[in-house]
């Protein structure tokens, strides 16, 4: 019965058709949702910038904080990516709703715990970041109000690795679409305060994707709860069931201490750069978002590997599954090279975009320039990662993120700025450095593992 069931459902083509189209086809819903992400952060830089550096920075700040306190509950959901991926190629549907029941029921919980607690800490974590005293009070209330609003991204967040899982990529985007178009008309108007709006400077920009994140993940828990493909939510599914938990939290928790891992060496990161000053702090966070550009088709390309990779392994399908891996990181590796030359081209005038400031620009161009030819290397290691997840082993991917950010980049890092006295260039060198030695870790591991093997059996 299941069997029948499954060929009536659609994506067929993720275990069946060419690899390349297949990766395309689930990767480009991925990428559009991504750039609409992407070009929301942007927008966000790009009006705070007219407000001023100091606003730049508050956000910048406030970026790696908020990453880590949603990295285990985002690890989890990748687990529940994998465990419905590769249920869905083996084609046990009823299998499929207890999942999606225990990722509700389990990961909200955590998200509002999380919730609570940063909005608490907020102002302490501010400091202990090493935020200039003009900056705390603008960081701590862009902080809270992220965080007052989570448990709707996490809705939204389960949401879409539940469909990517099934291999449904374009629900999540079109969702996605709704809620940044949103979140674009929302930020000048809480931001300065236009018409009947109220003027909230930073805090505006955070309230406008609270505002956002909250229409959609309402809309998604109704869609779910009703059905879509032959999946529900089911009230029957939300109490807890430690079996399935038991088996998220063991393939998530490695995810979820990568995740933590980076957000924390993106914390150190960012403190780091911080005591270079407000200007040097605003041209890094300008260039990150600049990089999260052409991050959008690592992360598309790599997403659709993980379903791919997790269905194809449940239906059985090993060397199909070790293609799709070859497939995808050598797509990215060249578009994502390709990018970089074009933006190492004219640094400058993309810095200029988003601020001015002539200290912001000079740094600013120097670290754009480094990174920019290392892009197709950042590209393998987003996607190895991602094939890594689709097989439901977040162990390599775990020591491949925490090698990169801690070994390569804090630990350059501070050789480059405490023992050889390099100035800012020396931030920007390990930035560049950690792309590459991560990327390689990734690549030896793939070939020397046994990954392509299942955890549903």
């Amino acid at each position: 019965m299941v069997k029948e069931q499954q060929k009536t459902l659609k994506y067929n083509y993720i275990v069946e058709g060419p690899i390349f189209k297949s990766l395309i086809t689930l990767a480009w819903p991925i990428m559009l949702s991504q750039l609409m992400q992407t070009l929301y952060n942007l927008a966000d830089t790009l009006w705070l910038g007219r407000v001023g550096p100091e606003a730049v920075a508050a956000i910048s700040i406030s970026f790696p904080i908020v990453f880590m306190m949603i990295s285990i509950a985002a690890g989890l959901t990748i687990a529940g990516t994998a465990l419905i991926a590769q249920h869905k190629g083996q084609g046990n549907l009823i299998k499929i709703n207890n999942i999606i029941g225990q990722l509700f029921s389990f990961i909200v919980f955590l998200s509002i715990v999380i919730s609570v607690i940063g909005f608490i800490f907020a102002r302490k974590i501010i400091i202990l970041m090493g935020a200039e005293p003009e900056i705390v009070g603008s960081a701590t209330a862009y902080l809270r109000t992220i965080f007052a609003g989570m448990p709707f991204m996490f809705v939204f967040f389960i949401f879409s690795s539940i469909l990517r899982g099934i291999g449904d990529t374009k629900t999540p985007s079109i969702l996605m679409f709704f809620s940044v178009t949103l979140n674009i008309i929302l930020d000048p108007l809480l931001i300065f305060g236009i018409g009947i709006f109220p003027q909230l400077d930073v805090a505006g920009a955070a309230l406008a994707t609270i505002i956002a994140r909250a229409i959609v993940a309402i809309y998604a828990l109704i869609l779910i709860r009703k059905g879509m493909e032959g999946f529900y939510l089911k009230s029957a599914n939300l109490k807890w069931d430690f079996s399935i938990i038991k088996k998220i939290v063991r393939i998530g928790v490695p995810s979820s201490v990568e995740q933590s891992m980076i957000a924390m060496g993106q914390l150190l990161m960012t403190s780091l750069v911080a005591s270079f000053g407000t200007m040097t702090l605003a041209a890094y966070g300008i260039v990150n978002r600049i990089i999260s550009l052409p991050t959008i088709l690592a992360f598309g390309v790599g997403a659709a590997a993980t379903t791919m990779v997790g269905q194809n392994i449940g239906a059985g399908k090993k060397q199909r599954a070790e293609r799709t891996s070859k497939v995808s990181i050598s797509i990215i590796f060249i578009t994502m090279s390709v990018l970089g030359i074009i933006l190492f081209i004219e640094p400058e005038f993309v810095i200029r975009i988003f601020n001015g400031a002539p200290e912001v620009v000079k740094f600013g161009t120097s670290y754009l320039r480094i990174v920019a030819l290392t892009f197709g290397f950042l590209g393998a290691l987003h996607v190895s990662n991602g094939v890594f997840k689709g097989a439901g082993k977040t162990v390599p991917p775990m020591i491949i993120s925490s090698s990169s950010l801690w070994l390569f980049r804090l630990g350059l890092a501070y050789l480059f700025i405490n023992i050889l006295s390099f100035s800012q260039m020396g931030l920007w060198w390990a930035v560049a450095l950690s792309h590459i030695g991560g990327s390689i870790l990734g690549l030896i591991w793939l070939k020397l593992s046994n990954w392509s093997t299942s955890v549903i059996d």
